[in-house]
């Protein structure tokens, strides 16, 4: 019941990509190195409170082994985004469901959390590094974004917008606001958008290549009590970190 109601948020492109227009920058190549002292030092920073993923190995024995591991994987990592291929056991997503509030008989009461398997989840940390120097240094993200930029959080965007509001009514304007929310925000974005969207900003092609390859064919299963349900295909959605 609980892998179908997590299901129902994932969507599905019914437009044409062609009906979106972005203003397209040139093509730059983003260096991205997998040596193995960077992914030593990752290994060594792996927190080791976390749960286990779907390969069932505590972080600690990473952490533990980083010495032996960090050559190895600083390997698969970059053969993985040479070739543009991500391992199979690698698009496959365990998820927990974390109770809220309100009735546990209910589905909507419950927050999934997916566990991916820890190696994944550092190739995708030294991606994503890499990705936002890239945007900040080319200047592509607006002023007026504060989520998942450094130095930058909820509050910093509320006391702006506390000043800008404060300004304009010491100026003897009214003002109007308006929040947004959007429900389901990161597991419904689309993969086929998200792909012609980093096209548009010049990110390169090996990157959009290993990009589009781990976001094709993931699947998940939900866990209860030990027991898993059955595998179903993630149609949308991006990992939040």
């Amino acid at each position: 019941m609980l892998c179908e109601f997590f299901q129902e948020v994932f969507v599905t492109d019914k437009k044409n990509s062609k009906d979106m227009q972005l203003a397209e920058r040139e093509m730059e190549e983003i260096p991205v190195c997998f040596h193995r002292d960077k992914v030593k030092d990752m290994l060594l920073s792996l927190k080791t409170d976390k749960s286990l993923g779907p390969e069932s190995i505590h972080p600690m024995v990473l952490q533990r082994c980083a010495d032996k591991l960090s050559l190895l994987l600083s390997i698969i990592f970059q053969q993985s985004f040479d070739t543009g291929q991500v391992p199979k056991n690698w698009k496959l997503a365990v998820v927990s469901p974390i109770f809220k509030k309100g009735k546990k008989s209910d589905s909507g009461n419950y927050r999934p959390v997916s566990l991916t398997l820890v190696p994944c989840k550092i190739m995708e940390a030294m991606i994503k590094t890499e990705l936002t120097k890239y945007f900040e240094t080319t200047r592509i993200m607006s002023d007026c974004q504060h989520g998942f930029t450094k130095g930058r959080l909820c509050l910093t965007n509320l006391l702006e917008a506390f000043e800008a509001w404060t300004r304009i009514l010491k100026g003897g304007h009214g003002i109007d606001v308006v929040f947004l929310e959007f429900r389901k925000a990161f597991d419904s974005v689309s993969h086929k958008k998200l792909i012609i969207k980093l096209q548009a900003y010049g990110i390169d092609e090996k990157m959009i290549n290993w990009i589009e390859d781990y976001l094709t064919g993931k699947s998940m299963a939900v866990k209860v009590n030990g027991k898993l349900s059955s595998w179903v295909t993630v149609l949308s959605g991006v990992p939040q970190s």
